[in-house]
C-alpha cells in the first residue's frame, strides 16, 4: 500500500518528465525515509515541449538544443519523517545521461511539435519493449 501512495505522490509530481515510473523501478525504505527509483527513461516529447516554452516565454534564455533521449540511473529521494515541516525533501539524480542535438526553438516556433523530436526515440522504445 505504501508503494501505492508514494507512486501516486511521484507521478503527479515528476511522472510527466519520466516514462517508466512503475513498481519495478521503486525501491522503498519507507520508514527509514528513502525512496530509489532505478532505471528511468526521460520522456523526449515532454522535455522538447518545456524547451519550447522557454524559448516562448524568454528567447534570450532559449536553449540551443533538443533532446533526442535521456534517463537516470536513479532517483533518490529523502524524507525526513522526523522533521517533516522543518527540513527539506531531497531529491538526488544518480547517472544522468542524455543526447542532445543543436536545435533553434525561436527559428522553428511555428513549426515545432513535440513529436517531431521523438520519432527517433519512439524507434528506440519500440525495440527496447521487445
Amino acid at each position: 500500500m505504501a508503494k501505492n501512495v508514494i507512486l501516486d505522490v511521484l507521478e503527479n509530481t515528476i511522472g510527466r518528465y519520466v516514462l517508466n515510473l512503475d513498481a519495478g523501478s521503486l525501491n522503498v525504505a519507507l520508514w527509514s525515509g528513502k525512496v530509489e527509483l532505478r532505471n528511468l527513461k526521460l520522456n523526449v516529447d515532454v522535455v522538447n515541449s518545456e524547451l519550447h516554452q522557454q524559448a516562448i516565454d524568454a528567447p534570450n534564455l532559449a536553449p540551443p538544443f533538443r533532446l533526442i533521449s535521456g534517463g537516470f540511473e536513479a532517483l533518490e529521494v529523502g524524507i525526513p519523517w522526523t522533521k517533516i515541516a522543518s527540513k527539506a525533501v531531497t531529491f538526488r539524480a544518480r547517472g544522468l545521461s542524455v543526447i542532445l542535438e543543436p536545435y533553434d526553438f525561436l527559428s522553428q516556433a511555428s513549426s515545432y511539435t513535440p513529436s517531431s523530436s521523438g520519432d527517433k526515440d519512439s524507434d528506440k522504445k519500440k525495440k527496447d519493449q521487445r
